[in-house]
């Protein structure tokens, strides 16, 4: 098939520029990528999906600007807690609030993606 839809390669245009993969560690084929959507100013996770069934995550440009590996942790740690949940037969779902090194953050239903936001001090 010469189709190159569905492919993990990426035409790097405005509107879908991979700036990271992160894999499951329990099934390394299982990758996520986090790309930058220039209409929403933001960044988001595609693979959630087709893989759980459940709302990519749609990250803020400020947030990625301000601590790139932190929100790599975040995303890498609700991907565990997704899979797990695939894992046992359990329904995930995203918590409203949490915790991560001392910040408080939130997810927010917006459309196709739950938002995630750090709550100010």
């Amino acid at each position: 098939m010469h189709s190159k839809k569905g492919t993990a390669v990426a035409e790097h245009n405005d509107t879908d520029q991979i700036i990271a993969t992160i894999a499951n560690r329990k099934n390394p084929s299982q990758v996520i990528s986090i790309k930058y959507i220039r209409s929403k100013s933001a960044f988001c996770t595609s693979g959630i999906r087709p893989f759980f069934g459940v709302k990519e995550i749609l990250i803020p440009v400020y947030m990625v600007a301000k601590d790139f590996q932190l929100i790599g942790t975040i995303v890498s740690a609700i991907l565990e807690r997704i899979s797990q949940a695939g894992d046992t037969g359990a329904t995930f779902v995203y918590e409203n609030r949490f915790e991560v090194l001392g910040r408080q953050y939130t997810f927010t239903e917006e459309g196709e993606y739950m938002k995630l936001e750090e709550e100010p001090q």
